[in-house]
């Protein structure tokens, strides 16, 4: 990936990942503090609602996503604690997450910035499908940690993506970029640099290894959480969410829902699902800020 200046645009990259990993608006602070609380495993709803009311933006998402269809309830919920004590803690603090990741997706560069909407649209739907599957496939307790593995597995290809945007727009050195490079560049840099984000921002370990494993040939097929993204990533390729259809795909033939022990009528419901939740991810996207 050679540049114009001295410097491969790999190491620029690494340099700004060394330099600007704990600035770039990757994540929202308040979002990550919260997963945090909520990792002591003695977090109360004052607490989570608090630390949540820190960031009034990040606030007022979390209630509009805590009264979207695939939250709400009969009645609207219009604080933070009230949902809360509807949706739960471990729910919510995922809410702030995706609200988070809603308000990272914001580019100025031609080159890039039609990823945006196809990357969220992706991490959403492939997070809400993870948490389908482990609910169908006798691990509800763990749902919740899939659902934000999912969110956060291509977390890589945001920060690659805001740090191409930065070095384009260098005032002294822009970067040129072409959708090819880009291309490229996400292809073979973000499940590391996914990897060593998430454990520089001390999340759970599992994260990271869903991050850096995602695509690999050969998996640990006894990681729950890793089979049950990789499976929703591959159904998100297979009906071309963020990325090019490739209908060929063959679910039950995939080494990951034979571990799971998935047929094909529950892989068939799952596809419908996730073609459902692209309508709700679009909806997300264009809400009013």
């Amino acid at each position: 990936m050679p540049v114009s200046n001295s410097k491969s645009l790999k190491a620029l990259i690494d340099e700004r990942f060394e330099s600007d990993s704990l600035q770039l608006p990757v994540f929202n602070r308040v979002a990550l503090e919260l997963q945090k609380l909520k990792q002591s495993g003695n977090a109360s709803i004052r607490q989570i609602s608090d630390l949540i009311m820190k960031d009034q933006s990040l606030a007022s998402r979390v209630l509009r996503l805590a009264n979207s269809s695939f939250y709400g309830g009969l009645k609207q919920v219009e604080t933070i604690s009230a949902a809360v004590t509807r949706l739960g803690m471990n729910r919510v603090a995922n809410l702030a997450m995706v609200a988070s990741q809603l308000m990272a997706h914001d580019i100025q560069t031609k080159a890039v910035i039609h990823y945006m909407p196809e990357l969220w649209r992706h991490s959403f739907v492939c997070a809400t499908g993870g948490r389908w599957l482990a609910q169908q496939t006798g691990y509800d307790a763990l749902a919740e940690e899939v659902f934000l593995a999912g969110l956060l597995h291509d977390i890589g290809e945001l920060f690659l993506l805001k740090v191409l945007d930065l070095l384009a727009r260098d005032a002294e050195h822009p970067v040129p970029m072409t959708k090819a490079l880009v291309g490229e560049v996400l292809e073979a840099m973000h499940n590391d640099i996914g990897s060593r984000l998430l454990a520089k921002w001390e999340l759970p370990e599992v994260y990271s290894r869903v991050a850096r494993d995602h695509h690999l040939d050969g998996f640990n097929e006894t990681d729950v959480i890793l089979v049950i993204t990789r499976l929703s990533d591959i159904v998100c390729h297979k009906l071309g969410i963020g990325c090019e259809a490739d209908f060929d795909i063959v679910l039950a033939a995939t080494p990951e829902a034979q571990v799971l022990g998935l047929r094909e009528i529950k892989l068939a419901q799952l596809e419908v699902l996730l073609e459902d939740v692209v309508a709700e991810a679009n909806a997300l996207i264009v809400a009013p800020k």
